[in-house]
């Protein structure tokens, strides 16, 4: 008999709208950085929407197994809910009742998951009997929107979606505004060539006009000012976010990145090394530090660079670049420490490797990052581009080089690398072809991206 009360509880499940049915789970999802975003927001963040954070967290917790953590999680969503003045009570707590009868199904608490699907479904009939069917599905499209937002990033279009349709029945609402620009521009993504530049800067415009308190809105429209060559006004966005929420760690990285990208390298580095003291098994505060020294390490060189030219020392800009090298890589070191599916520190910690010349490492790296799962085809052609550069710069053999830079033409996504990777076959083709004209590896890889760019205006 338990096995058909089990069996019938399950068909029940299926049909609810709540986070166990929205496919948020997948093999690429770091739940411990999930959590720590979580953790942040509760604690830095306006109160108004944390049963929407505790139902994740007790969906992160069931991923773990940890279901008495995860009811005690829904306790508190359920709280807060019971304690806003809010029309949308009922709509709600419909996800969070489906949520517990998903985690006693899980417990094989057979009778405590079908009373709390029973309250599910007395929830949908009487919304759907008072003509609020649109109150439940605003709430369902909002809740799946912020889930899907926070575990996905820019790697899913789902939320933006969900925000969308939820938008089409609450224009104005501030929250869903500021979430439907942030997961637009997420999906823009900073290499990503074939998202419009526009349309999230629009989004956050209006976000910020609707909530002008809104200090993660804030930073991500100083940095849509910085692409579009605005930067002072981009600026006085940064630093007015900085002084409403100076220790929130997510906000942090994006103000790091701000300053990083304006060449303010050691205001970023002062900035993350804040939030790392806060946060000190952080991947992407120790990846956006390494990001800096990186940064650091490019400005030495030309300042070297200079000083040969004027025929001075260039010894104090060696020992700085050395050191600078050696930063870089610890903090690459701890990234993919911390998270040992961080394809992008990875390359970069190859990168890093080569630039210390020490070469077995990198080629170990780049070995490992070409074996992993869950690389992306974005990430496969940042791979084979900055292990070409590795080839033609630190080894000098541009036979294995134009062998990666073609990896990256292969895959028709259009990112910064694909066109980085065109333009080093067609300098190495004129380069191979001028040392001699009929050199059948030039020819060849003049062929070869004459025919790419045949098949792109065919497109």
């Amino acid at each position: 008999m338990s096995e058909v009360l089990k069996n019938s509880l399950k068909s029940r499940l299926m049909k609810m709208k709540c986070h166990f049915t929205w496919n948020l789970f997948d093999t690429e999802m770091d739940i411990e950085k999930v959590e720590d975003r979580l953790y942040d927001q509760i604690q830095f963040l306006a109160a108004v929407h944390k049963y929407r954070m505790y139902n994740l967290l007790a969906f992160t917790n069931h991923l773990k197994g940890n279901y008495e953590e995860a009811i005690q999680y829904l306790r508190k969503a359920e709280e807060q809910i019971n304690e806003m003045e809010s029309d949308n009570t009922e709509a709600k707590n419909a996800i969070i009742y489906a949520n517990y009868s998903w985690i006693f199904y899980h417990k094989n608490q057979i009778i405590n998951g079908l009373r709390y699907a029973k309250k599910v479904r007395e929830i949908y009939k009487a919304l759907e009997c008072h003509d609020k069917l649109n109150v439940l599905l605003f709430e369902t499209y909002s809740e799946q929107g912020f889930s899907l937002l926070t575990f996905h990033g820019r790697h899913s279009d789902r939320a933006k979606e969900c925000f969308q349709r939820a938008l089409e029945l609450d224009p104005e609402n501030v929250e869903l505004n500021s979430s439907y620009a942030i997961s637009v521009y997420k999906l823009e993504g900073y290499n990503c060539l074939k998202k419009p530049l526009d349309e999230s800067f629009l989004l956050l415009q209006h976000a910020l006009k609707l909530n002008p308190k809104d200090t993660v809105v804030k930073v991500l429209l100083g940095l849509k000012y910085q692409d579009l060559n605005e930067s002072k006004k981009g600026l006085a966005l940064i630093e007015e976010a900085l002084r409403e929420t100076p220790d929130f760690p997510y906000l942090l990285r994006y103000v790091a990145k701000f300053y990083r990208r304006e060449g303010m390298t050691n205001e970023a580095i002062i900035v993350l090394s804040e939030a790392t003291r806060t946060n000190p098994t952080s991947s992407h505060l120790h990846h956006q530090l390494a990001m800096c020294y990186k940064k650091k390490i490019m400005a030495l060189k030309e300042c070297a660079k200079r000083s040969k030219l004027h025929l001075e020392s260039t010894k104090n800009y060696t020992e700085e670049i050395a050191d600078a090298v050696s930063r870089a890589i610890f903090h690459l070191e701890k990234a993919v420490e911390y998270k040992k599916t961080f394809v992008i520190a990875y390359i970069a910690l190859a990168c890093m490797y080569g630039r210390a010349k020490q070469y077995l490492k990198a080629e170990e790296i780049f070995q490992k990052v070409l074996n992993m799962d869950n690389v992306t085809e974005e990430e496969k052609q940042e791979l084979h581009l900055v292990w070409g550069q590795h080839e033609l710069c630190r080894r000098n053999s541009e036979t294995e080089a134009v062998r990666h830079f073609k990896e990256v033409i292969k895959i028709r996504c259009l990112t910064v690398f694909r066109r980085y990777a065109l333009q080093h076959c067609k300098s190495l083709a004129k380069e191979i072809i001028s040392r001699n004209a009929l050199d059948k590896a030039g020819l060849e890889l003049l062929d070869f991206v004459h025919q790419d760019d045949q098949e792109n205006i065919n497109d």
